[in-house]
């Protein structure tokens, strides 16, 4: 913990930010950034699929920049899948301060032929009500799982949009597919050879230099949160855990196209030291011949809020 340690005025604004920040946590509705007015809400209310748009319109042929990897497949229906990363929420972590939405406002009238599916799931490392202690690999195989069973057509292409540990826990899922038999009618397979594209967000392919200071938030947050390092353990640089996923992960994209989107801005500030501040090096995969970085004008938390097709973070 010694590289963890944090001064006593660090200590209270962290205590001061953990408060804020749960106290800022009421859900939002769909529409706005309001807090909802209706009944209180279980952080679990928020778990698994929510479909923002059925993909039910004709095709259109003017596509946002940011979405370009998706050109080659608008002649017929897609899906797009978004998984949130670490802290993260299954609606909030795509929505900016005025309620924008952008996977479901902006894809409505630029992709109507998209199906757009958010995926939520336990990614907290506290709360004040419960801490998941399952292991990436288990959240992988629930969201293969899950996503199978909400596929309507096994054919439809799906494009992956994934922030931070949410594209680790997607290669893990990704592995977990394709490993079903070559002749398996699974539908998880089906999932694996469905999957033409991936939009990675700071996703950390080769971990995190400062887990310690994430583990140290968790133990002063321990006094009246529930926590937990599980994950945070494996986050670490050149951890085994994520270097077994990459190993296995190589045969599985060598037909994805993959776009790996990378912050320019670190988050500042003692009160985002819970956030993750992933360097270029870690959120690109060297070698990936398919794979096209891109570095986006924000930090890590607001580099996947957009607010119209020409967002200046473009």
């Amino acid at each position: 913990m010694s590289d963890a340690r944090l001064s006593s005025l660090d200590t209270l604004r962290l205590s001061q930010s953990l408060s804020h920040s749960d106290a800022q946590s009421t859900p939002l509705d769909s529409q706005s950034s309001r807090p909802s007015a209706s009944k209180t809400e279980s952080k679990t209310d928020h778990f698994g699929f929510l479909e923002v748009l059925s993909g039910t319109d004709p095709v259109v042929e003017q596509v946002p920049q940011l979405l370009h990897v998706l050109a080659a497949h608008l002649a017929f229906p897609a899906s797009i899948v978004a998984i949130h990363g670490l802290q993260g929420h299954r609606e909030k972590t795509w929505t900016t301060e005025d309620g924008d939405l952008w996977l479901r406002d902006l894809l409505r009238t630029d992709i109507p032929n998209a199906r757009v599916l958010l995926y939520g799931y336990d990614a907290d490392t506290r709360s004040r009500e419960c801490v998941s202690t399952q292991t990436m690999r288990r959240h992988a195989e629930k969201l293969a799982q899950a996503l199978s069973r909400i596929r309507k057509d096994a054919r439809r292409p799906i494009i992956f949009v994934a922030h931070d540990l949410g594209g680790i826990i997607l290669k893990w899922a990704l592995v977990i597919c394709h490993n079903e038999s070559l002749t398996s009618k699974s539908s998880l397979r089906d999932v694996a050879v469905s999957t033409h594209g991936i939009l990675f967000f700071g996703t950390p392919h080769s971990g995190l230099e400062n887990t310690n200071i994430l583990e140290g938030i968790n133990l002063l947050a321990s006094v009246y949160m529930e926590t937990t390092d599980n994950i945070i353990k494996d986050l670490r640089s050149n951890s085994a855990e994520l270097e077994n996923i990459q190993s296995l992960y190589v045969a599985v994209s060598e037909k994805i196209n993959s776009i790996f989107f990378c912050a320019e801005y670190a988050t500042s500030g003692i009160g985002n030291r819970g956030e993750l501040n992933v360097p270029y090096h870690s959120a690109t995969i060297s070698g990936d011949r398919n794979g096209t970085p891109i570095v986006l004008h924000a930090n890590h938390r607001n580099m996947v809020r957009f607010s119209s097709k020409d967002d200046e973070k473009l």
